[in-house]
């Protein structure tokens, strides 16, 4: 027995996929080794320690390995009985960073609580849970996902709820990120495509809305559209990017010299880190960096597509779009391909949420692959 519930296989055989685990990994040590290197200056003008970022992000990797073995060794047959506990304490977490006392705001946005000078984002936990909790009830519904109002109504309604709360907290980001991939669960689920043409003639307009009402979210999509507007506002997180990912060349300036990082990119240790990554490491790191990804996501989806069991394919498939699509975005707003969104780059950025939601996000995927025959 573990924490109630009977194992499903000893520790002594854990199984699992391999080629998952050790690409897993390399993405968490070149990115710990990236964060040093991209952060060790910025840490300094602040007058930490060169360190500072590096070794948080350590001391992190702890209960994050903690949590990665919970979610690999879950029994989750077992554990589904408890799956609307686990929605209802995600969504009374989201809510804390609006008490007083507890809850944390930065730059206009009350996305954190904390105690003691440690600080928590719970819409990082929320995006693993969600979908944890849609592979469950759309597995469950199964034929009577057919039915909009006993079928696709209540899951919906949950989803909504952790994004309106989401975004009442400013960050748009992650809101339109859990809207996005509930809509990759309703669809690999077999919701009907009437369903998805009602969302989007009710959810763009709702978007473009969201938009023009906000004064922080306009001037970033100008930003975006229009880079060379306001360079010195607009667009200096991004311009100062692309400047240090253009002097990379294809090789790099080495690891620890680059020297744009330095002064272009505010607060490079978070949502900015790839640049730093490629302007020491060249091409040649961007496509190390992509070759390391493609196989964890790879493996992801092999074992998603392998699973016999509906819940677990639905499981493993949102899990790997979580990651992956997480992972392009954050590329993307680094390399002036999207507009940006606040939004940290998995194993890479500096966080401790995010590591742990990452963590627990790769223990799901190990888990489901216990259950898969890799020969």
């Amino acid at each position: 027995m573990y924490g109630g519930f009977m194992m499903e296989k000893p520790l002594g055989r854990v199984g699992g996929d391999p080629g998952m685990l050790v690409s897993l990994a390399l993405l968490v040590g070149v990115g710990l080794a990236c964060l040093y290197s991209a952060s060790y200056g910025f840490a300094l003008s602040l007058g930490k320690p060169g360190g500072y970022f590096a070794v948080r992000q350590l001391i992190w990797m702890a209960p994050a390995a903690a949590i990665f073995a919970f979610g690999a060794f879950l029994p989750l047959d077992a554990a589904r009985r408890w799956i609307g506990v686990a929605v209802i304490g995600s969504l009374a977490m989201l809510v804390l960073p609006f008490v007083p006392g507890i809850g944390i705001t930065k730059n206009g946005a009350s996305r954190w609580f904390g105690f003691g000078g440690q600080m928590f984002q719970p819409s990082e936990l929320f995006k693993p849970v969600i979908v944890l909790y849609l592979a469950h009830i759309l597995s469950k519904k199964g034929e009577k996902l057919g039915d909009v109002v006993n079928g696709v109504m209540p899951p919906l309604i949950v989803v909504m709820a952790g994004a309106l709360i989401v975004l009442a907290q400013n960050d748009f980001s992650t809101a339109a990120l859990v809207i996005t991939l509930a809509v990759v669960m309703f669809w690999i689920s077999g919701v009907p495509l009437s369903f998805f043409a009602a969302i989007g003639s009710v959810g763009l307009p709702l978007v473009a809305l969201s938009v023009l009402t906000s004064d922080y979210r306009l001037k970033r999509v100008i930003g975006f559209v229009a880079p060379g507007y306001d360079p010195a506002d607009l667009s200096y997180q991004v311009n100062g990017s692309l400047r240090a990912i253009r002097s990379g060349g294809f090789w790099g300036k080495g690891i620890g010299q680059g020297s744009l990082k330095l002064r272009s990119i505010p607060e490079v240790q978070s949502d900015f880190v790839f640049a730093a990554w490629v302007e020491e490491t060249g091409f040649a790191g961007v496509l190390a960096f992509a070759a390391l990804w493609a196989v964890f996501l790879w493996r992801a989806y092999r074992v998603a597509f392998r699973s016999e069991d509906t819940f677990r394919s639905h499981l493993a498939f949102g899990i790997a779009c979580y990651l992956g699509i997480q992972t392009l975005l954050n590329v993307m707003v680094a390399s002036g391909a999207a507009p940006a969104t606040g939004i940290p780059l998995p194993f890479f950025s500096s966080g401790g949420s995010s590591l742990v939601s990452a963590a627990l996000s790769a223990g799901l995927l190990f888990n489901v692959s216990r259950s898969v025959n890799h020969g």
